[in-house]
């Protein structure tokens, strides 16, 4: 399953599901997530699955949409730990079992709430990475 994950001020987490049939954010009343931000396009981007990739389209959006702080021109395949920017909205791309930056952040701020310091934490990171070259991508 993928997802994406909004950050709210208050520090709720608000949870997206992407699937196949595209998912349009923007500002007007026809988009299936709809943002009140005056820097985003009534219908700014689309979001979804195709064959096992994720993609993602700025819909000729006024202000872009950005991935990593890269404004994209055409459609995008999404990788786990992305971060998206659509006005002053922003979101973490995640998929399950294949956790990116923001679903480790999260998992490191738990861990030193309950007392673990940063070195220990890097140590077990280290330990647990796997050996060898990583898989190549298709």
């Amino acid at each position: 399953m993928a997802v994406l994950i909004h950050r709210k001020a208050d520090g709720s987490e608000l949870k997206l599901q992407v699937s196949a049939k595209p998912l349009v954010l923007g500002r007007g009343l026809e988009a299936d997530i709809r943002v009140e931000d005056d820097e985003m396009s009534r219908s700014h981007c689309a979001i979804w699955m195709d064959g096992g990739k994720f993609l993602i389209k700025d819909l000729r959006s006024r202000n872009g949409t950005f991935i990593n702080d890269r404004r994209i021109e055409q459609e995008t395949e999404l990788t786990p730990g992305d971060r998206i920017r659509i006005g002053h909205f922003q979101m973490a791309f995640e998929v399950e079992g294949q956790p990116g930056v923001h679903t480790m952040i999260r998992q490191v701020e738990k861990e030193m709430e309950k007392g673990k310091g940063f070195s220990t934490i890097l140590r077990e990171v280290v330990r647990d990475m796997p050996k060898g070259p990583p898989p190549a991508r298709k």
